[in-house]
């Protein structure tokens, strides 16, 4: 059944449109492990393996009558990329065990494969939030593997404007403290606004999952983004909360203060 008191009280951003307004637990507070992305993330490959191999498999005979090679080398092509990505598969496995990045290309956006992993844990009946959280610590183990040696120049924080006051104060001395750039963003496209225009070398974003997947998927891959959700004790867009240690921490590594 609707809130509607629920939902009057607060502004919703885009991604939480359509909230019943039921404070269930899963809206509140979530700490996924890494590891729910990974089996996911395992299981969509294997999927997209098979299809595309199946899919080969019926129109290798039209591409035998075209020409010899054709099927030949488009079965390479197939072998070739699957390869790929049970190799990149293992390294990221190496990787989140180890805490030593093993990976060529440092940030990863996973592409098309979030629609599939959201898509198969709604199978399981699995929230996309949940998944969301668990994408983000991932994506955190991978940034802090790559131990930067230089400061980052161009550091930009993103702020949601639901933190409550005393989170918000907390949060706005951290900042001074280390004189870091910050934006309130007001939602997902103001965000990627000031990230076009401000150009920065790195990111660090405090909003829900929801926001903090969408804003990832979207930005450039040259963009090292460390992600810091927040809390939700009075539901989405409402006095959340975040962990003022792990923002200073990230602000600490990107600034490569010891």
């Amino acid at each position: 059944m609707q809130n509607d008191n629920e939902i009057k009280d607060r502004l919703l951003g885009d991604e939480w449109q359509g909230w019943s307004g039921e404070l269930i637990e899963s809206e509140k507070q979530i700490n996924e492990s890494p590891w729910l992305f990974i089996v996911f993330y395992f299981f969509a490959i294997v999927i997209l393996n098979i299809t595309l191999f199946l899919i080969f498999y019926l129109i290798s005979p039209r591409l035998k009558s075209i020409n010899y090679l054709i099927e030949k080398v488009g079965l390479f092509i197939l072998i070739f990329i699957f390869a790929f990505l049970y190799i990149r598969f293992f390294l990221l496995v190496l990787t989140l065990l180890l805490k030593k990045n093993f990976l060529i290309s440092k940030n990863q956006r996973f592409g098309f494969f979030l629609t599939i992993i959201y898509k198969l844990a709604e199978i399981f009946k699995i929230s996309k939030d949940k998944i969301g959280n668990s994408f983000i610590k991932l994506n955190n183990i991978l940034i802090y593997s790559k131990k930067i040696k230089k400061p980052i120049k161009n550091l930009l924080i993103l702020l949601p404007r639901c933190l409550n006051k005393d989170t918000r104060e907390k949060v706005m001395e951290i900042i001074k403290k280390y004189n870091c750039k910050v934006f309130i963003a007001t939602g997902g496209s103001s965000a990627r606004q000031v990230v076009k225009k401000e150009k920065p070398d790195a990111i660090i974003g405090v909003a829900c999952e929801r926001d903090l997947v969408s804003g990832m998927k979207d930005s450039s891959k040259k963009i090292s983004i460390i992600a810091i959700e927040n809390k939700r004790p009075e539901g989405p867009c409402k006095n959340t909360i975040i962990d003022i240690q792990n923002l200073e921490n990230a602000i600490k590594y990107f600034l490569n203060i010891k």
